[in-house]
């Protein structure tokens, strides 16, 4: 995980490497693939996660309304391609480009503790058919693990590319390490089939309409929000 100081020394760098990831087959090997979308895998020193990126050549809504989803309205609608979330809050507005963000999950398994996830995100424009948006793990003292939770280690990243027809393309990249005693060949094991279970429900949320015909989180039902209230407190 990274503070604040190591994002804003070298969060330009970090975009560099994330847009070559998401354009380049260097170093990647295919894993899997279902209907006509690849699953491709790569390790890296520093985790024993590995890296993984898939491309969705067809989503049923503009470039930038999908990335406006994806950047401010995760909160919102994250619970319609992730199962496990439960809540989530924005932490700090850093900027018109930048903002941390909290979440909650709950995989309902016995034995397997709640995750949570405290991340800074950043978007750009790369060029005037293309927005990108890099994820990276935060440590911020405000917001310890709260008790009955592991804290995941993500690294994220999303491409947001426009099509002629008024459709897009979304590439993502992510790696999880899901801390406590969760293995992480087990993680490399099972990633292809989430990831899978993934971008059908991401297809299926804009095939069905996007944000405008589905339901927001109800605060009521969001788990985050006490800690929220704990944290606005201080």
């Amino acid at each position: 995980m990274i503070t604040l100081a190591d994002w804003e020394s070298q969060h330009e760098k970090w975009s560099e490497t994330d847009l070559s990831l998401m354009t380049s087959d260097a170093g990647w090997r295919k894993r899997s693939q279902k209907n006509g979308i690849t699953i491709w895998q790569q390790a890296f020193a520093d985790d024993k996660n590995d890296l993984f990126r898939w491309r969705i050549p067809n989503v049923a809504a503009p470039y930038d309304s999908v990335h406006d989803v994806f950047a401010n309205k995760m909160v919102d609608y994250h619970q319609y391609w992730t199962a496990e979330y439960t809540g989530g809050f924005l932490v700090k507005h850093l900027s018109e480009n930048a903002q941390i963000i909290y979440q909650q999950f709950n995989p309902n398994i016995p034995f397997i503790a709640k995750r949570d996830l405290l991340y800074i995100q950043w978007s750009r424009r790369v060029d005037k058919n293309t927005l990108q948006t890099s994820f990276r793990s935060i440590v911020l003292d405000e917001l310890p693990v709260p008790a009955g939770f592991e804290r995941i280690d993500w690294w994220g990243g999303h491409l947001f590319e426009a099509n002629t027809d008024g459709t897009s393309q979304l590439v993502l990249i992510d790696r999880e390490n899901q801390g406590g005693l969760f293995p992480a060949f087990l993680m490399n094991a099972v990633m292809p089939g989430y990831l899978t279970h993934q971008f059908e429900h991401i297809i299926d949320f804009f095939n069905k309409g996007g944000p405008d015909a589905h339901e927001k989180l109800p605060d009521s039902t969001n788990t985050a929000l006490s800690l929220k209230h704990v944290f606005t407190a201080h």
